[in-house]
């Protein structure tokens, strides 16, 4: 290949829309600390010669948008708003990678092929890297596809991915640290707004900026301890930001929404698309202990206090915490008891009552939790109320551990709330608002990507 003119640097910016003066501006940045922009490194071997490309995502990104059509297409008798045609984009990274590789020598029909090939590889990183992402058309070769189509993240109004409205450039920081910035952001705005549609908020739109630094943080050094609190944080978070998206109000009935809410709502995590019901997975293994005998202690819940942690926004759900690793253990015990208590008078009326009235076989009355995932609490009733019980008042504790001892006794469950109450599952963080955050952090977050500094972020007052 031809040695690059000493300016080649500054030349590809002006081609994609920047200026010399830009590129030199990105190099002295004296008053802002250093970044590193999100950049692809591709090694060409070609006529015995080997070079390193080294491309950066977000000029691709700006440069992708001026030359592809972004309009609303028609496939199959739907119409896809803000799409493009991937031939496009791939066209015009073929002629940018050929001008990049071979100069002047870039349309001789030898190097076309290449440059093809360069180009097929830099548009599957953009799209794996969340720059756009497939609509319609080839799931095994989408790129290659004449009539596939793809949308820009920024165009996404309603799509699945809550925090790819735009996409982070920059390093990101600790994960506990950020998420539970964003929990406690996001908290705050639905108490300070019980009553109101925020979608149209300036705050709102900060915030979504902000949790697009969730896309490259690093979980890959915490330890499990870390990994638990990081996910629960994650999923509570998720909730509320969904809701929030998709307009919920309180007092709406929730149950029918339940699965497709928690199949289709996602948020991009260390460069991966989690759901809500994927993170669930992740927190109780259910996949991987069916693997092992049934009642066998491999197949037992990890951590069954989980439950009792994870919110829809439901009047019987959890109130929502923001859970730090160093208290985990400490909290998720407090919000069992917190949880679980609140039909202890019913039990102890029943306890009473039946007692009186010389039954013989006592009625137990738990919540419908216990129900539906009963083999995470026990494989047998007496193991399910002994569990149930450990959190009982002391009085009351040693009574249901008798009624389990003597297996004399059948469990009925509460009736399940489905109805919305955001402002009860946000209520938590008024009540403690001082041990939220982590603390003697740096404070560093920005929307988007390019080289400036980064911002504060973003917090309601």
């Amino acid at each position: 290949a031809p040695r690059r003119p000493e300016n080649y640097q500054d030349q590809q910016m002006q081609e994609m829309g920047g200026q010399g003066e830009t590129s030199r501006a990105l190099r002295t940045q004296d008053d802002t600390p250093p970044v590193s922009p999100l950049c692809i490194r591709i090694q060409v071997h070609a006529e015995g010669i080997t070079e390193a490309l080294l491309f950066h995502v977000d000029l691709l990104a700006s440069a992708i948008r001026q030359a592809v059509m972004i309009k609303d297409h028609k496939s199959f008798l739907k119409v896809h708003p803000n799409t493009f045609r991937g031939q496009a984009a791939i066209e015009w990274l073929r002629g940018h990678a050929a001008r990049a590789l071979f100069g002047s020598e870039a349309e001789k029909e030898k190097n076309q092929q290449l440059s093809r090939s360069v180009a097929l590889l830099l548009g599957q990183k953009l799209l794996a890297v969340g720059v756009f992402r497939q609509v319609t058309g080839s799931l095994t070769k989408p790129l290659e596809d004449p009539n596939a189509l793809f949308r820009f993240h920024e165009d996404e109004k309603e799509g699945p991915l809550l925090n790819c409205r735009s996409i982070w450039f920059q390093n990101a920081r600790e994960p506990l640290l950020v998420v539970s910035e964003l929990l406690y952001t996001m908290l705050s705005l639905r108490l300070k707004y019980p009553d109101r549609d925020i979608r149209e908020l300036e705050e709102l739109n900060n915030f979504t900026a902000s949790a697009a630094e969730l896309q490259l943080v690093n979980i890959n050094d915490l330890s499990r301890i870390q990994l638990l609190a990081f996910f629960l944080n994650a999923y509570n978070l998720m909730v509320l930001h969904a809701h929030v998206v998709r307009g919920s109000v309180d007092g709406t009935d929730f149950k029918s929404q339940k699965i497709p809410f928690t199949r289709d709502n996602q948020y991009m995590i260390a460069a991966y698309n989690y759901s809500l019901a994927e993170i669930e997975e992740r927190l109780f293994c259910r996949m991987l202990r069916a693997k092992f005998p049934k009642k066998s202690d491999k197949s037992r819940a990890p951590e069954p206090r989980v439950h009792f942690a994870l919110s829809l926004g439901c009047a019987s759900s959890a109130r929502i915490r923001i859970y730090q690793p160093e208290t985990l253990d400490e909290d998720l015990q407090q919000a069992a008891v917190e949880y679980l208590t609140t039909n202890a008078p019913k039990n102890r009326m029943r306890l009473q009552q039946q007692s009186q009235g010389g039954k013989r076989v006592q009625e137990v009355m738990l919540p419908k939790i216990f129900k539906w995932y009963k083999d995470d609490f026990g494989f047998s009733k007496q193991e399910i109320l002994a569990y149930y019980a450990s959190f009982m008042p002391t009085g009351m504790r040693e009574e249901l551990t008798e009624v389990a001892r003597t297996n004399n006794f059948i469990i009925k469950y509460d009736k399940y709330d489905w109805n919305l109450h955001l402002g009860k599952a946000c209520s938590e963080v008024v009540r403690q608002p001082g041990r939220q955050l982590l603390t003697n952090a740096p404070h560093q977050t920005v929307a988007g990507g390019g080289g400036g500094p980064r911002r504060p972020p973003c917090s309601v007052r």
